[in-house]
């Protein structure tokens, strides 16, 4: 029963390798719900656990490698500065120092290790499997980078991904609801991965909602991943029914869902992003000229929240019982966290990997070889400072980029994706245990870098091949 789900994958991956059109990537987003779902058996690859995304980020890197001039293509954006040179440069430095870090401190230095199997306050660093399987995500991550950077630089490609984008917030709704309404039970055959899962969890009297993840903090964090994407990014959809319905039934959907996870990371990025969604609807009302895309939907939004906010004051004075079991959620989760032994273990994790870096003098410890649970910690403390500054330049080059002149819908992918990436940063502080950014996160640097490429020279109408605008065509 367990193989019908990796063989249906299987099967969608090679329809979407076959077709070389834009559904590989509305299979890429719409995987990213199942991240309890190993679709290579777990017995073949000694434990670890392969989920869909990064194998579906593999086909597309092997799409474009092996189209006309790929390799040397992606290269070229790989060693570009005003591409993604400090992201290769920050893949460099992790690679050197997972290679020779732990064994030159071995047993000389205290980490926690990624494959919690109890409760520890640390061990020697020496090198593991992990060290190589951690290695291996993140360059799964970064290459992809490379590959959609070069996949996305056509206009319609673009749009495919932010249908994509949809298409994945859909899923996470979709599963969260069959959890939500009692079955469960019925997901258990896409949970093949060997993860220790925490899936039926109450706090505070409320059932915590996790889909189709290992735990309720992995998915209120990606709810409010897509919650923010969609948010921002649908001013740049150009479908009117996407991005005048579509978007915001699902920006609505996954706001209840990301509140339904109970989880305080992804309460504090809703936090965050309420606060972004009205520095940027400020942004839109000030400088956004009339007649701009930018200024599509000022007037609803307002509505929206006054009546938003004019119900729940209603009903505040009406029903004031009514939230008391949202109140005592909120104090459970939130101003409780720092008196629970969650907290206290996580900051303990925090503590002795940034103690591992000061004790390895800056060098880092390798990816893989201890786990925080702050994101900039880990980045620090897995690749060194060397490597955190490389690639925090590379967010900064990221959140800088801009569009070429006239091309409005690339300034709208490029705003957005300022806008996108402060309660996704904030999350990762919060909860990351890892340097690996993610395949999602590396969809939207692409997006970034493909927005920003310079127009290409224009065409002979007679030249033109009638092919889908930016898959690649197989060298003669």
């Amino acid at each position: 029963m367990d193989l019908i789900p990796v063989i249906l994958f299987w099967v969608l991956l090679l329809i979407g390798m076959v077709s070389r059109g834009p559904f590989i990537f509305y299979l890429l987003f719409g995987s990213m719900s199942f991240g309890s779902l190993a679709v290579i058996p777990p017995e073949i690859t000694q434990g670890l656990s392969f989920t869909p995304p990064p194998i579906v980020a593999l086909a597309i890197i092997f799409i474009y490698a092996g189209g006309a001039n790929g390799l040397s293509r992606m290269l070229d954006i790989a060693l570009r500065p005003s591409q993604c040179l400090l992201l290769f440069l920050f893949w460099i430095v992790a690679v050197w120092v997972t290679l020779f870090m732990p064994r030159i401190f071995a047993g000389m230095v205290t980490i926690i290790p990624m494959r919690l199997e109890e409760f520890t306050t640390g061990i020697p660093l020496y090198p593991t499997q992990q060290n190589i399987s951690q290695l291996m995500y993140l360059t799964i991550s970064i290459v992809t980078v490379f590959a959609c950077a070069l996949a996305l630089r056509s206009a319609a490609a673009r749009q495919h991904v932010l249908g994509a984008l949809c298409v994945g917030g859909a899923v996470i709704v979709a599963t969260g609801m069959v959890d939500l309404v009692g079955l469960g039970p019925y997901l258990d055959m896409f949970r093949t991965a060997q993860y220790s899962y925490l899936t039926d969890v109450d706090i505070a009297d409320v059932k915590r909602i996790v889909g189709l993840m290992p735990e309720a903090s992995t998915y209120g964090s990606l709810a409010v991943s897509f919650l923010s994407a969609i948010y921002f990014f649908r001013r740049a959809i150009v479908s009117p029914w996407l991005r005048l319905y579509g978007a915001p039934c699902l920006i609505v959907l996954l706001t209840v869902f990301a509140l339904l996870s109970t989880s305080s990371a992804a309460y504090a990025g809703l936090g965050v992003f309420g606060c972004v969604a009205a520095a940027e609807w400020f942004w839109r009302l000030l400088t956004a000229r009339k007649g701009s895309p930018a200024r599509e939907g000022l007037v609803a939004e307002f509505w929206a929240i006054v009546l938003g906010l004019a119900a729940i004051y209603v009903l505040a004075l009406a029903w004031p019982a009514l939230f008391n079991p949202f109140i005592k959620l909120v104090d459970t989760i939130i101003f409780q966290k720092t008196s629970s032994d969650s907290f206290e273990e996580r900051s303990m994790w925090t503590a002795v990997s940034l103690k591992a870096l000061f004790d390895t003098w800056g060098l880092g410890v390798g990816m893989g070889a201890t786990r925080a649970s702050n994101g900039i910690v880990a980045v620090f403390s897995n690749s060194g400072v060397v490597g955190g500054f490389l690639y925090y330049g590379f967010m900064l080059q990221t959140f800088l980029r801009r569009a070429q002149p006239g091309d409005l819908t690339g300034a709208a992918i490029l705003n957005a994706v300022r806008f996108y990436m402060p309660p996704v940063l904030i999350m990762a502080t919060l909860v990351g245990t890892s340097a690996d950014f993610g395949i999602m996160n590396a969809c939207i640097y692409a997006l970034a870098a493909a927005a920003a490429w310079p127009a290409p020279a224009r065409v002979p109408a007679s030249a033109e091949r009638p092919a889908f605008a930016g898959y690649p065509e197989r060298a003669r």
